[in-house]
C-alpha cells in the first residue's frame, strides 16, 4: 500500500491487486446485505400483517361486501355477543380488513373453507 509505483509493471500489478480487493469488498458487502435482509424479514412480515389489518383492499367490492356482511354477522352476533363495545367494533374491523386482502390474494381459500365445513358436517 505504501509502495511507490516506479514502473508500468508496478502499475499493472497494483491495478490487479486493487481490482481483486474491490471484488472481495463487493462480495463482503453483498453477504452483509443478505444477512441483514434475512434478519429484517420478520419485521417486514409484521409490517405487512399490520398493513393488512388496518387497511381494506378495495379491488373487488363484491367480495369485500360479502366479507363485511358475513364477518359482522358471525363476530358481532355469535362470537362476541357478550363482549364489550370496543371488541364488538374493533375485532370485526380488523378481521374484515385482513380477509379482504386474503380473499383477493389467494383464490383457493374458498375451497379450503368448503372442505373444512364438509369435514365438520359430514
Amino acid at each position: 500500500m505504501n509502495n511507490s509505483i516506479a514502473t508500468y509493471d508496478d502499475l499493472v500489478t497494483e491495478k490487479k491487486r486493487l481490482t481483486l480487493l474491490l471484488q472481495d469488498r463487493k462480495m463482503e458487502l453483498k453477504a452483509e446485505y443478505e444477512d441483514l435482509k434475512a434478519k429484517l424479514k420478520p419485521l417486514g412480515t409484521m409490517a405487512e400483517f399490520a398493513q393488512k389489518i388496518t387497511t381494506k383492499d378495495r379491488s373487488n367490492p363484491l367480495v369485500s361486501t360479502g366479507i363485511e356482511i358475513g364477518v359482522n354477522f358471525l363476530l358481532r352476533n355469535l362470537v362476541f355477543r357478550k363482549a364489550g363495545w370496543a371488541v364488538k367494533i374493533l375485532a370485526p374491523l380488523f378481521v374484515r380488513n385482513y380477509l379482504s386482502h386474503e380473499a383477493n390474494e389467494n383464490g383457493g381459500w374458498l375451497d379450503k373453507v368448503g372442505r373444512f365445513i364438509k369435514k365438520k358436517i359430514g
